[in-house]
């Protein structure tokens, strides 16, 4: 069975606040500091970290971008190991199957995406990923990485891809490639079910 990451909803996420301190350690910076660099107030770290709320999703992406991790790590049972640990566990060609039913999942309510990871993990060189849009729903505003770039193609419906604010209006088959530093966000503007995959490269969520 699939497992699923909710980011936003009435239940605080039992892994976030733990994780969200365990990282913010490792990165040598005080919860102040974590705010004033994402610019948000000392008292909304800490509510996290205690458990108390959810960050909404522009939140929670500032805070994985600021401590160079990736969403999987603030909402994972436990945190993953650094990058260079991980490079050094990963075992030499190695070979992994995703079965259908066995995918991790992870899902954005107030946007109404849902995210189905094909790759085994998201520690690799990069993330293969199936989202599904409900119509009318998307992100709410743009977001861009600190680096990579990023491949999506449409297999259902229509989707509209905007970035630093121009419109790109894909149909089913059709492909682009982009460079995921610039803001960007994605939106369904159709009457009917958006289905597409992405790859990025490093991974990002």
């Amino acid at each position: 069975m699939a497992s699923e990451y909710p980011l936003e909803s009435a239940e605080v996420h039992p892994s976030l606040g733990t994780n969200l301190r365990v990282l913010r350690t490792r990165e040598g910076m005080t919860a102040k500091a974590l705010a004033e660099k994402i610019g948000v107030s000392p008292s909304l770290i800490s509510k996290v970290e205690r458990g108390s709320v959810n960050p909404s999703v522009d939140v929670l992406r500032r805070i994985a971008m600021a401590l160079h991790v990736s969403w999987a790590d603030l909402t994972d049972a436990l945190p993953r190991a650094a990058p260079a640990e991980v490079a050094k566990q990963r075992a030499r060609g190695r070979i992994a199957v995703v079965r259908a039913g066995e995918r991790k999942l992870m899902r954005v309510p107030r946007s109404g995406m849902l995210f189905q990871i094909l790759t085994p993990d998201v520690q690799g060189a990069f993330e293969f990923v199936l989202i599904e849009l409900d119509p009318g729903e998307g992100g709410c505003q743009p977001y861009a990485h600190e680096s990579g770039e990023e491949s999506l193609l449409v297999l259902e419906g229509e989707l509209v891809l905007y970035i630093e604010g121009v419109p790109y209006h894909l149909d089913k088959g059709d492909c682009l490639t982009f460079d995921a530093t610039l803001p960007h966000m994605y939106r369904n503007e159709g009457d009917v079910k958006t289905v597409f995959t992405y790859l990025a490269m490093p991974p990002t969520l």
